[in-house]
């Protein structure tokens, strides 16, 4: 009995689902990677804005907004992000941020583009 065949269907298979995986896991890296990305300019937005709104250890809405509104417009870092939508808003002592931005998936792999939507917030405290 004589066996003949070839293995190559077989190689082809394998590096195609190899492939797909390095495809698939790249896609989510980098998704996660923009996650972060959007989650640090919130971070550095709302701390800036903070930092320069707060008279007597309350930050003020109006000039919260406009120190953020400034943060988002000069900031290397914001201005390479393609923002939707930003909401700021101060509940007692702490200031808000809610900073959506879209991301786009370089690989063309599952959603083409999508929003991400982070959340940051800061306090002062009084060392007294």
């Amino acid at each position: 009995m004589k066996d003949s065949g070839s293995i190559t269907p077989l190689l082809a298979t394998y590096l195609a689902s190899m492939l797909l995986c390095i495809l698939g896991f790249s896609s989510v890296a980098t998704a996660m990677l923009a996650g972060h990305r959007i989650q640090g300019v919130a971070d550095y937005a709302i701390l800036y804005g903070h930092d320069r709104s707060v008279r007597a250890g309350k930050p003020q809405e109006d000039q919260l907004r406009i120190q953020v509104r400034n943060f988002l417009a000069s900031a290397e870092s914001a201005r390479r992000l393609e923002l939707i939508d930003s909401r700021v808003w101060t509940k007692d002592e702490v200031s808000h941020i809610e900073l959506c931005a879209r991301y786009r998936n370089p690989f063309g792999i599952g959603a083409d583009s999508m929003v991400v939507c982070r959340r940051a917030a800061a306090k002062s405290f009084l060392i007294l």
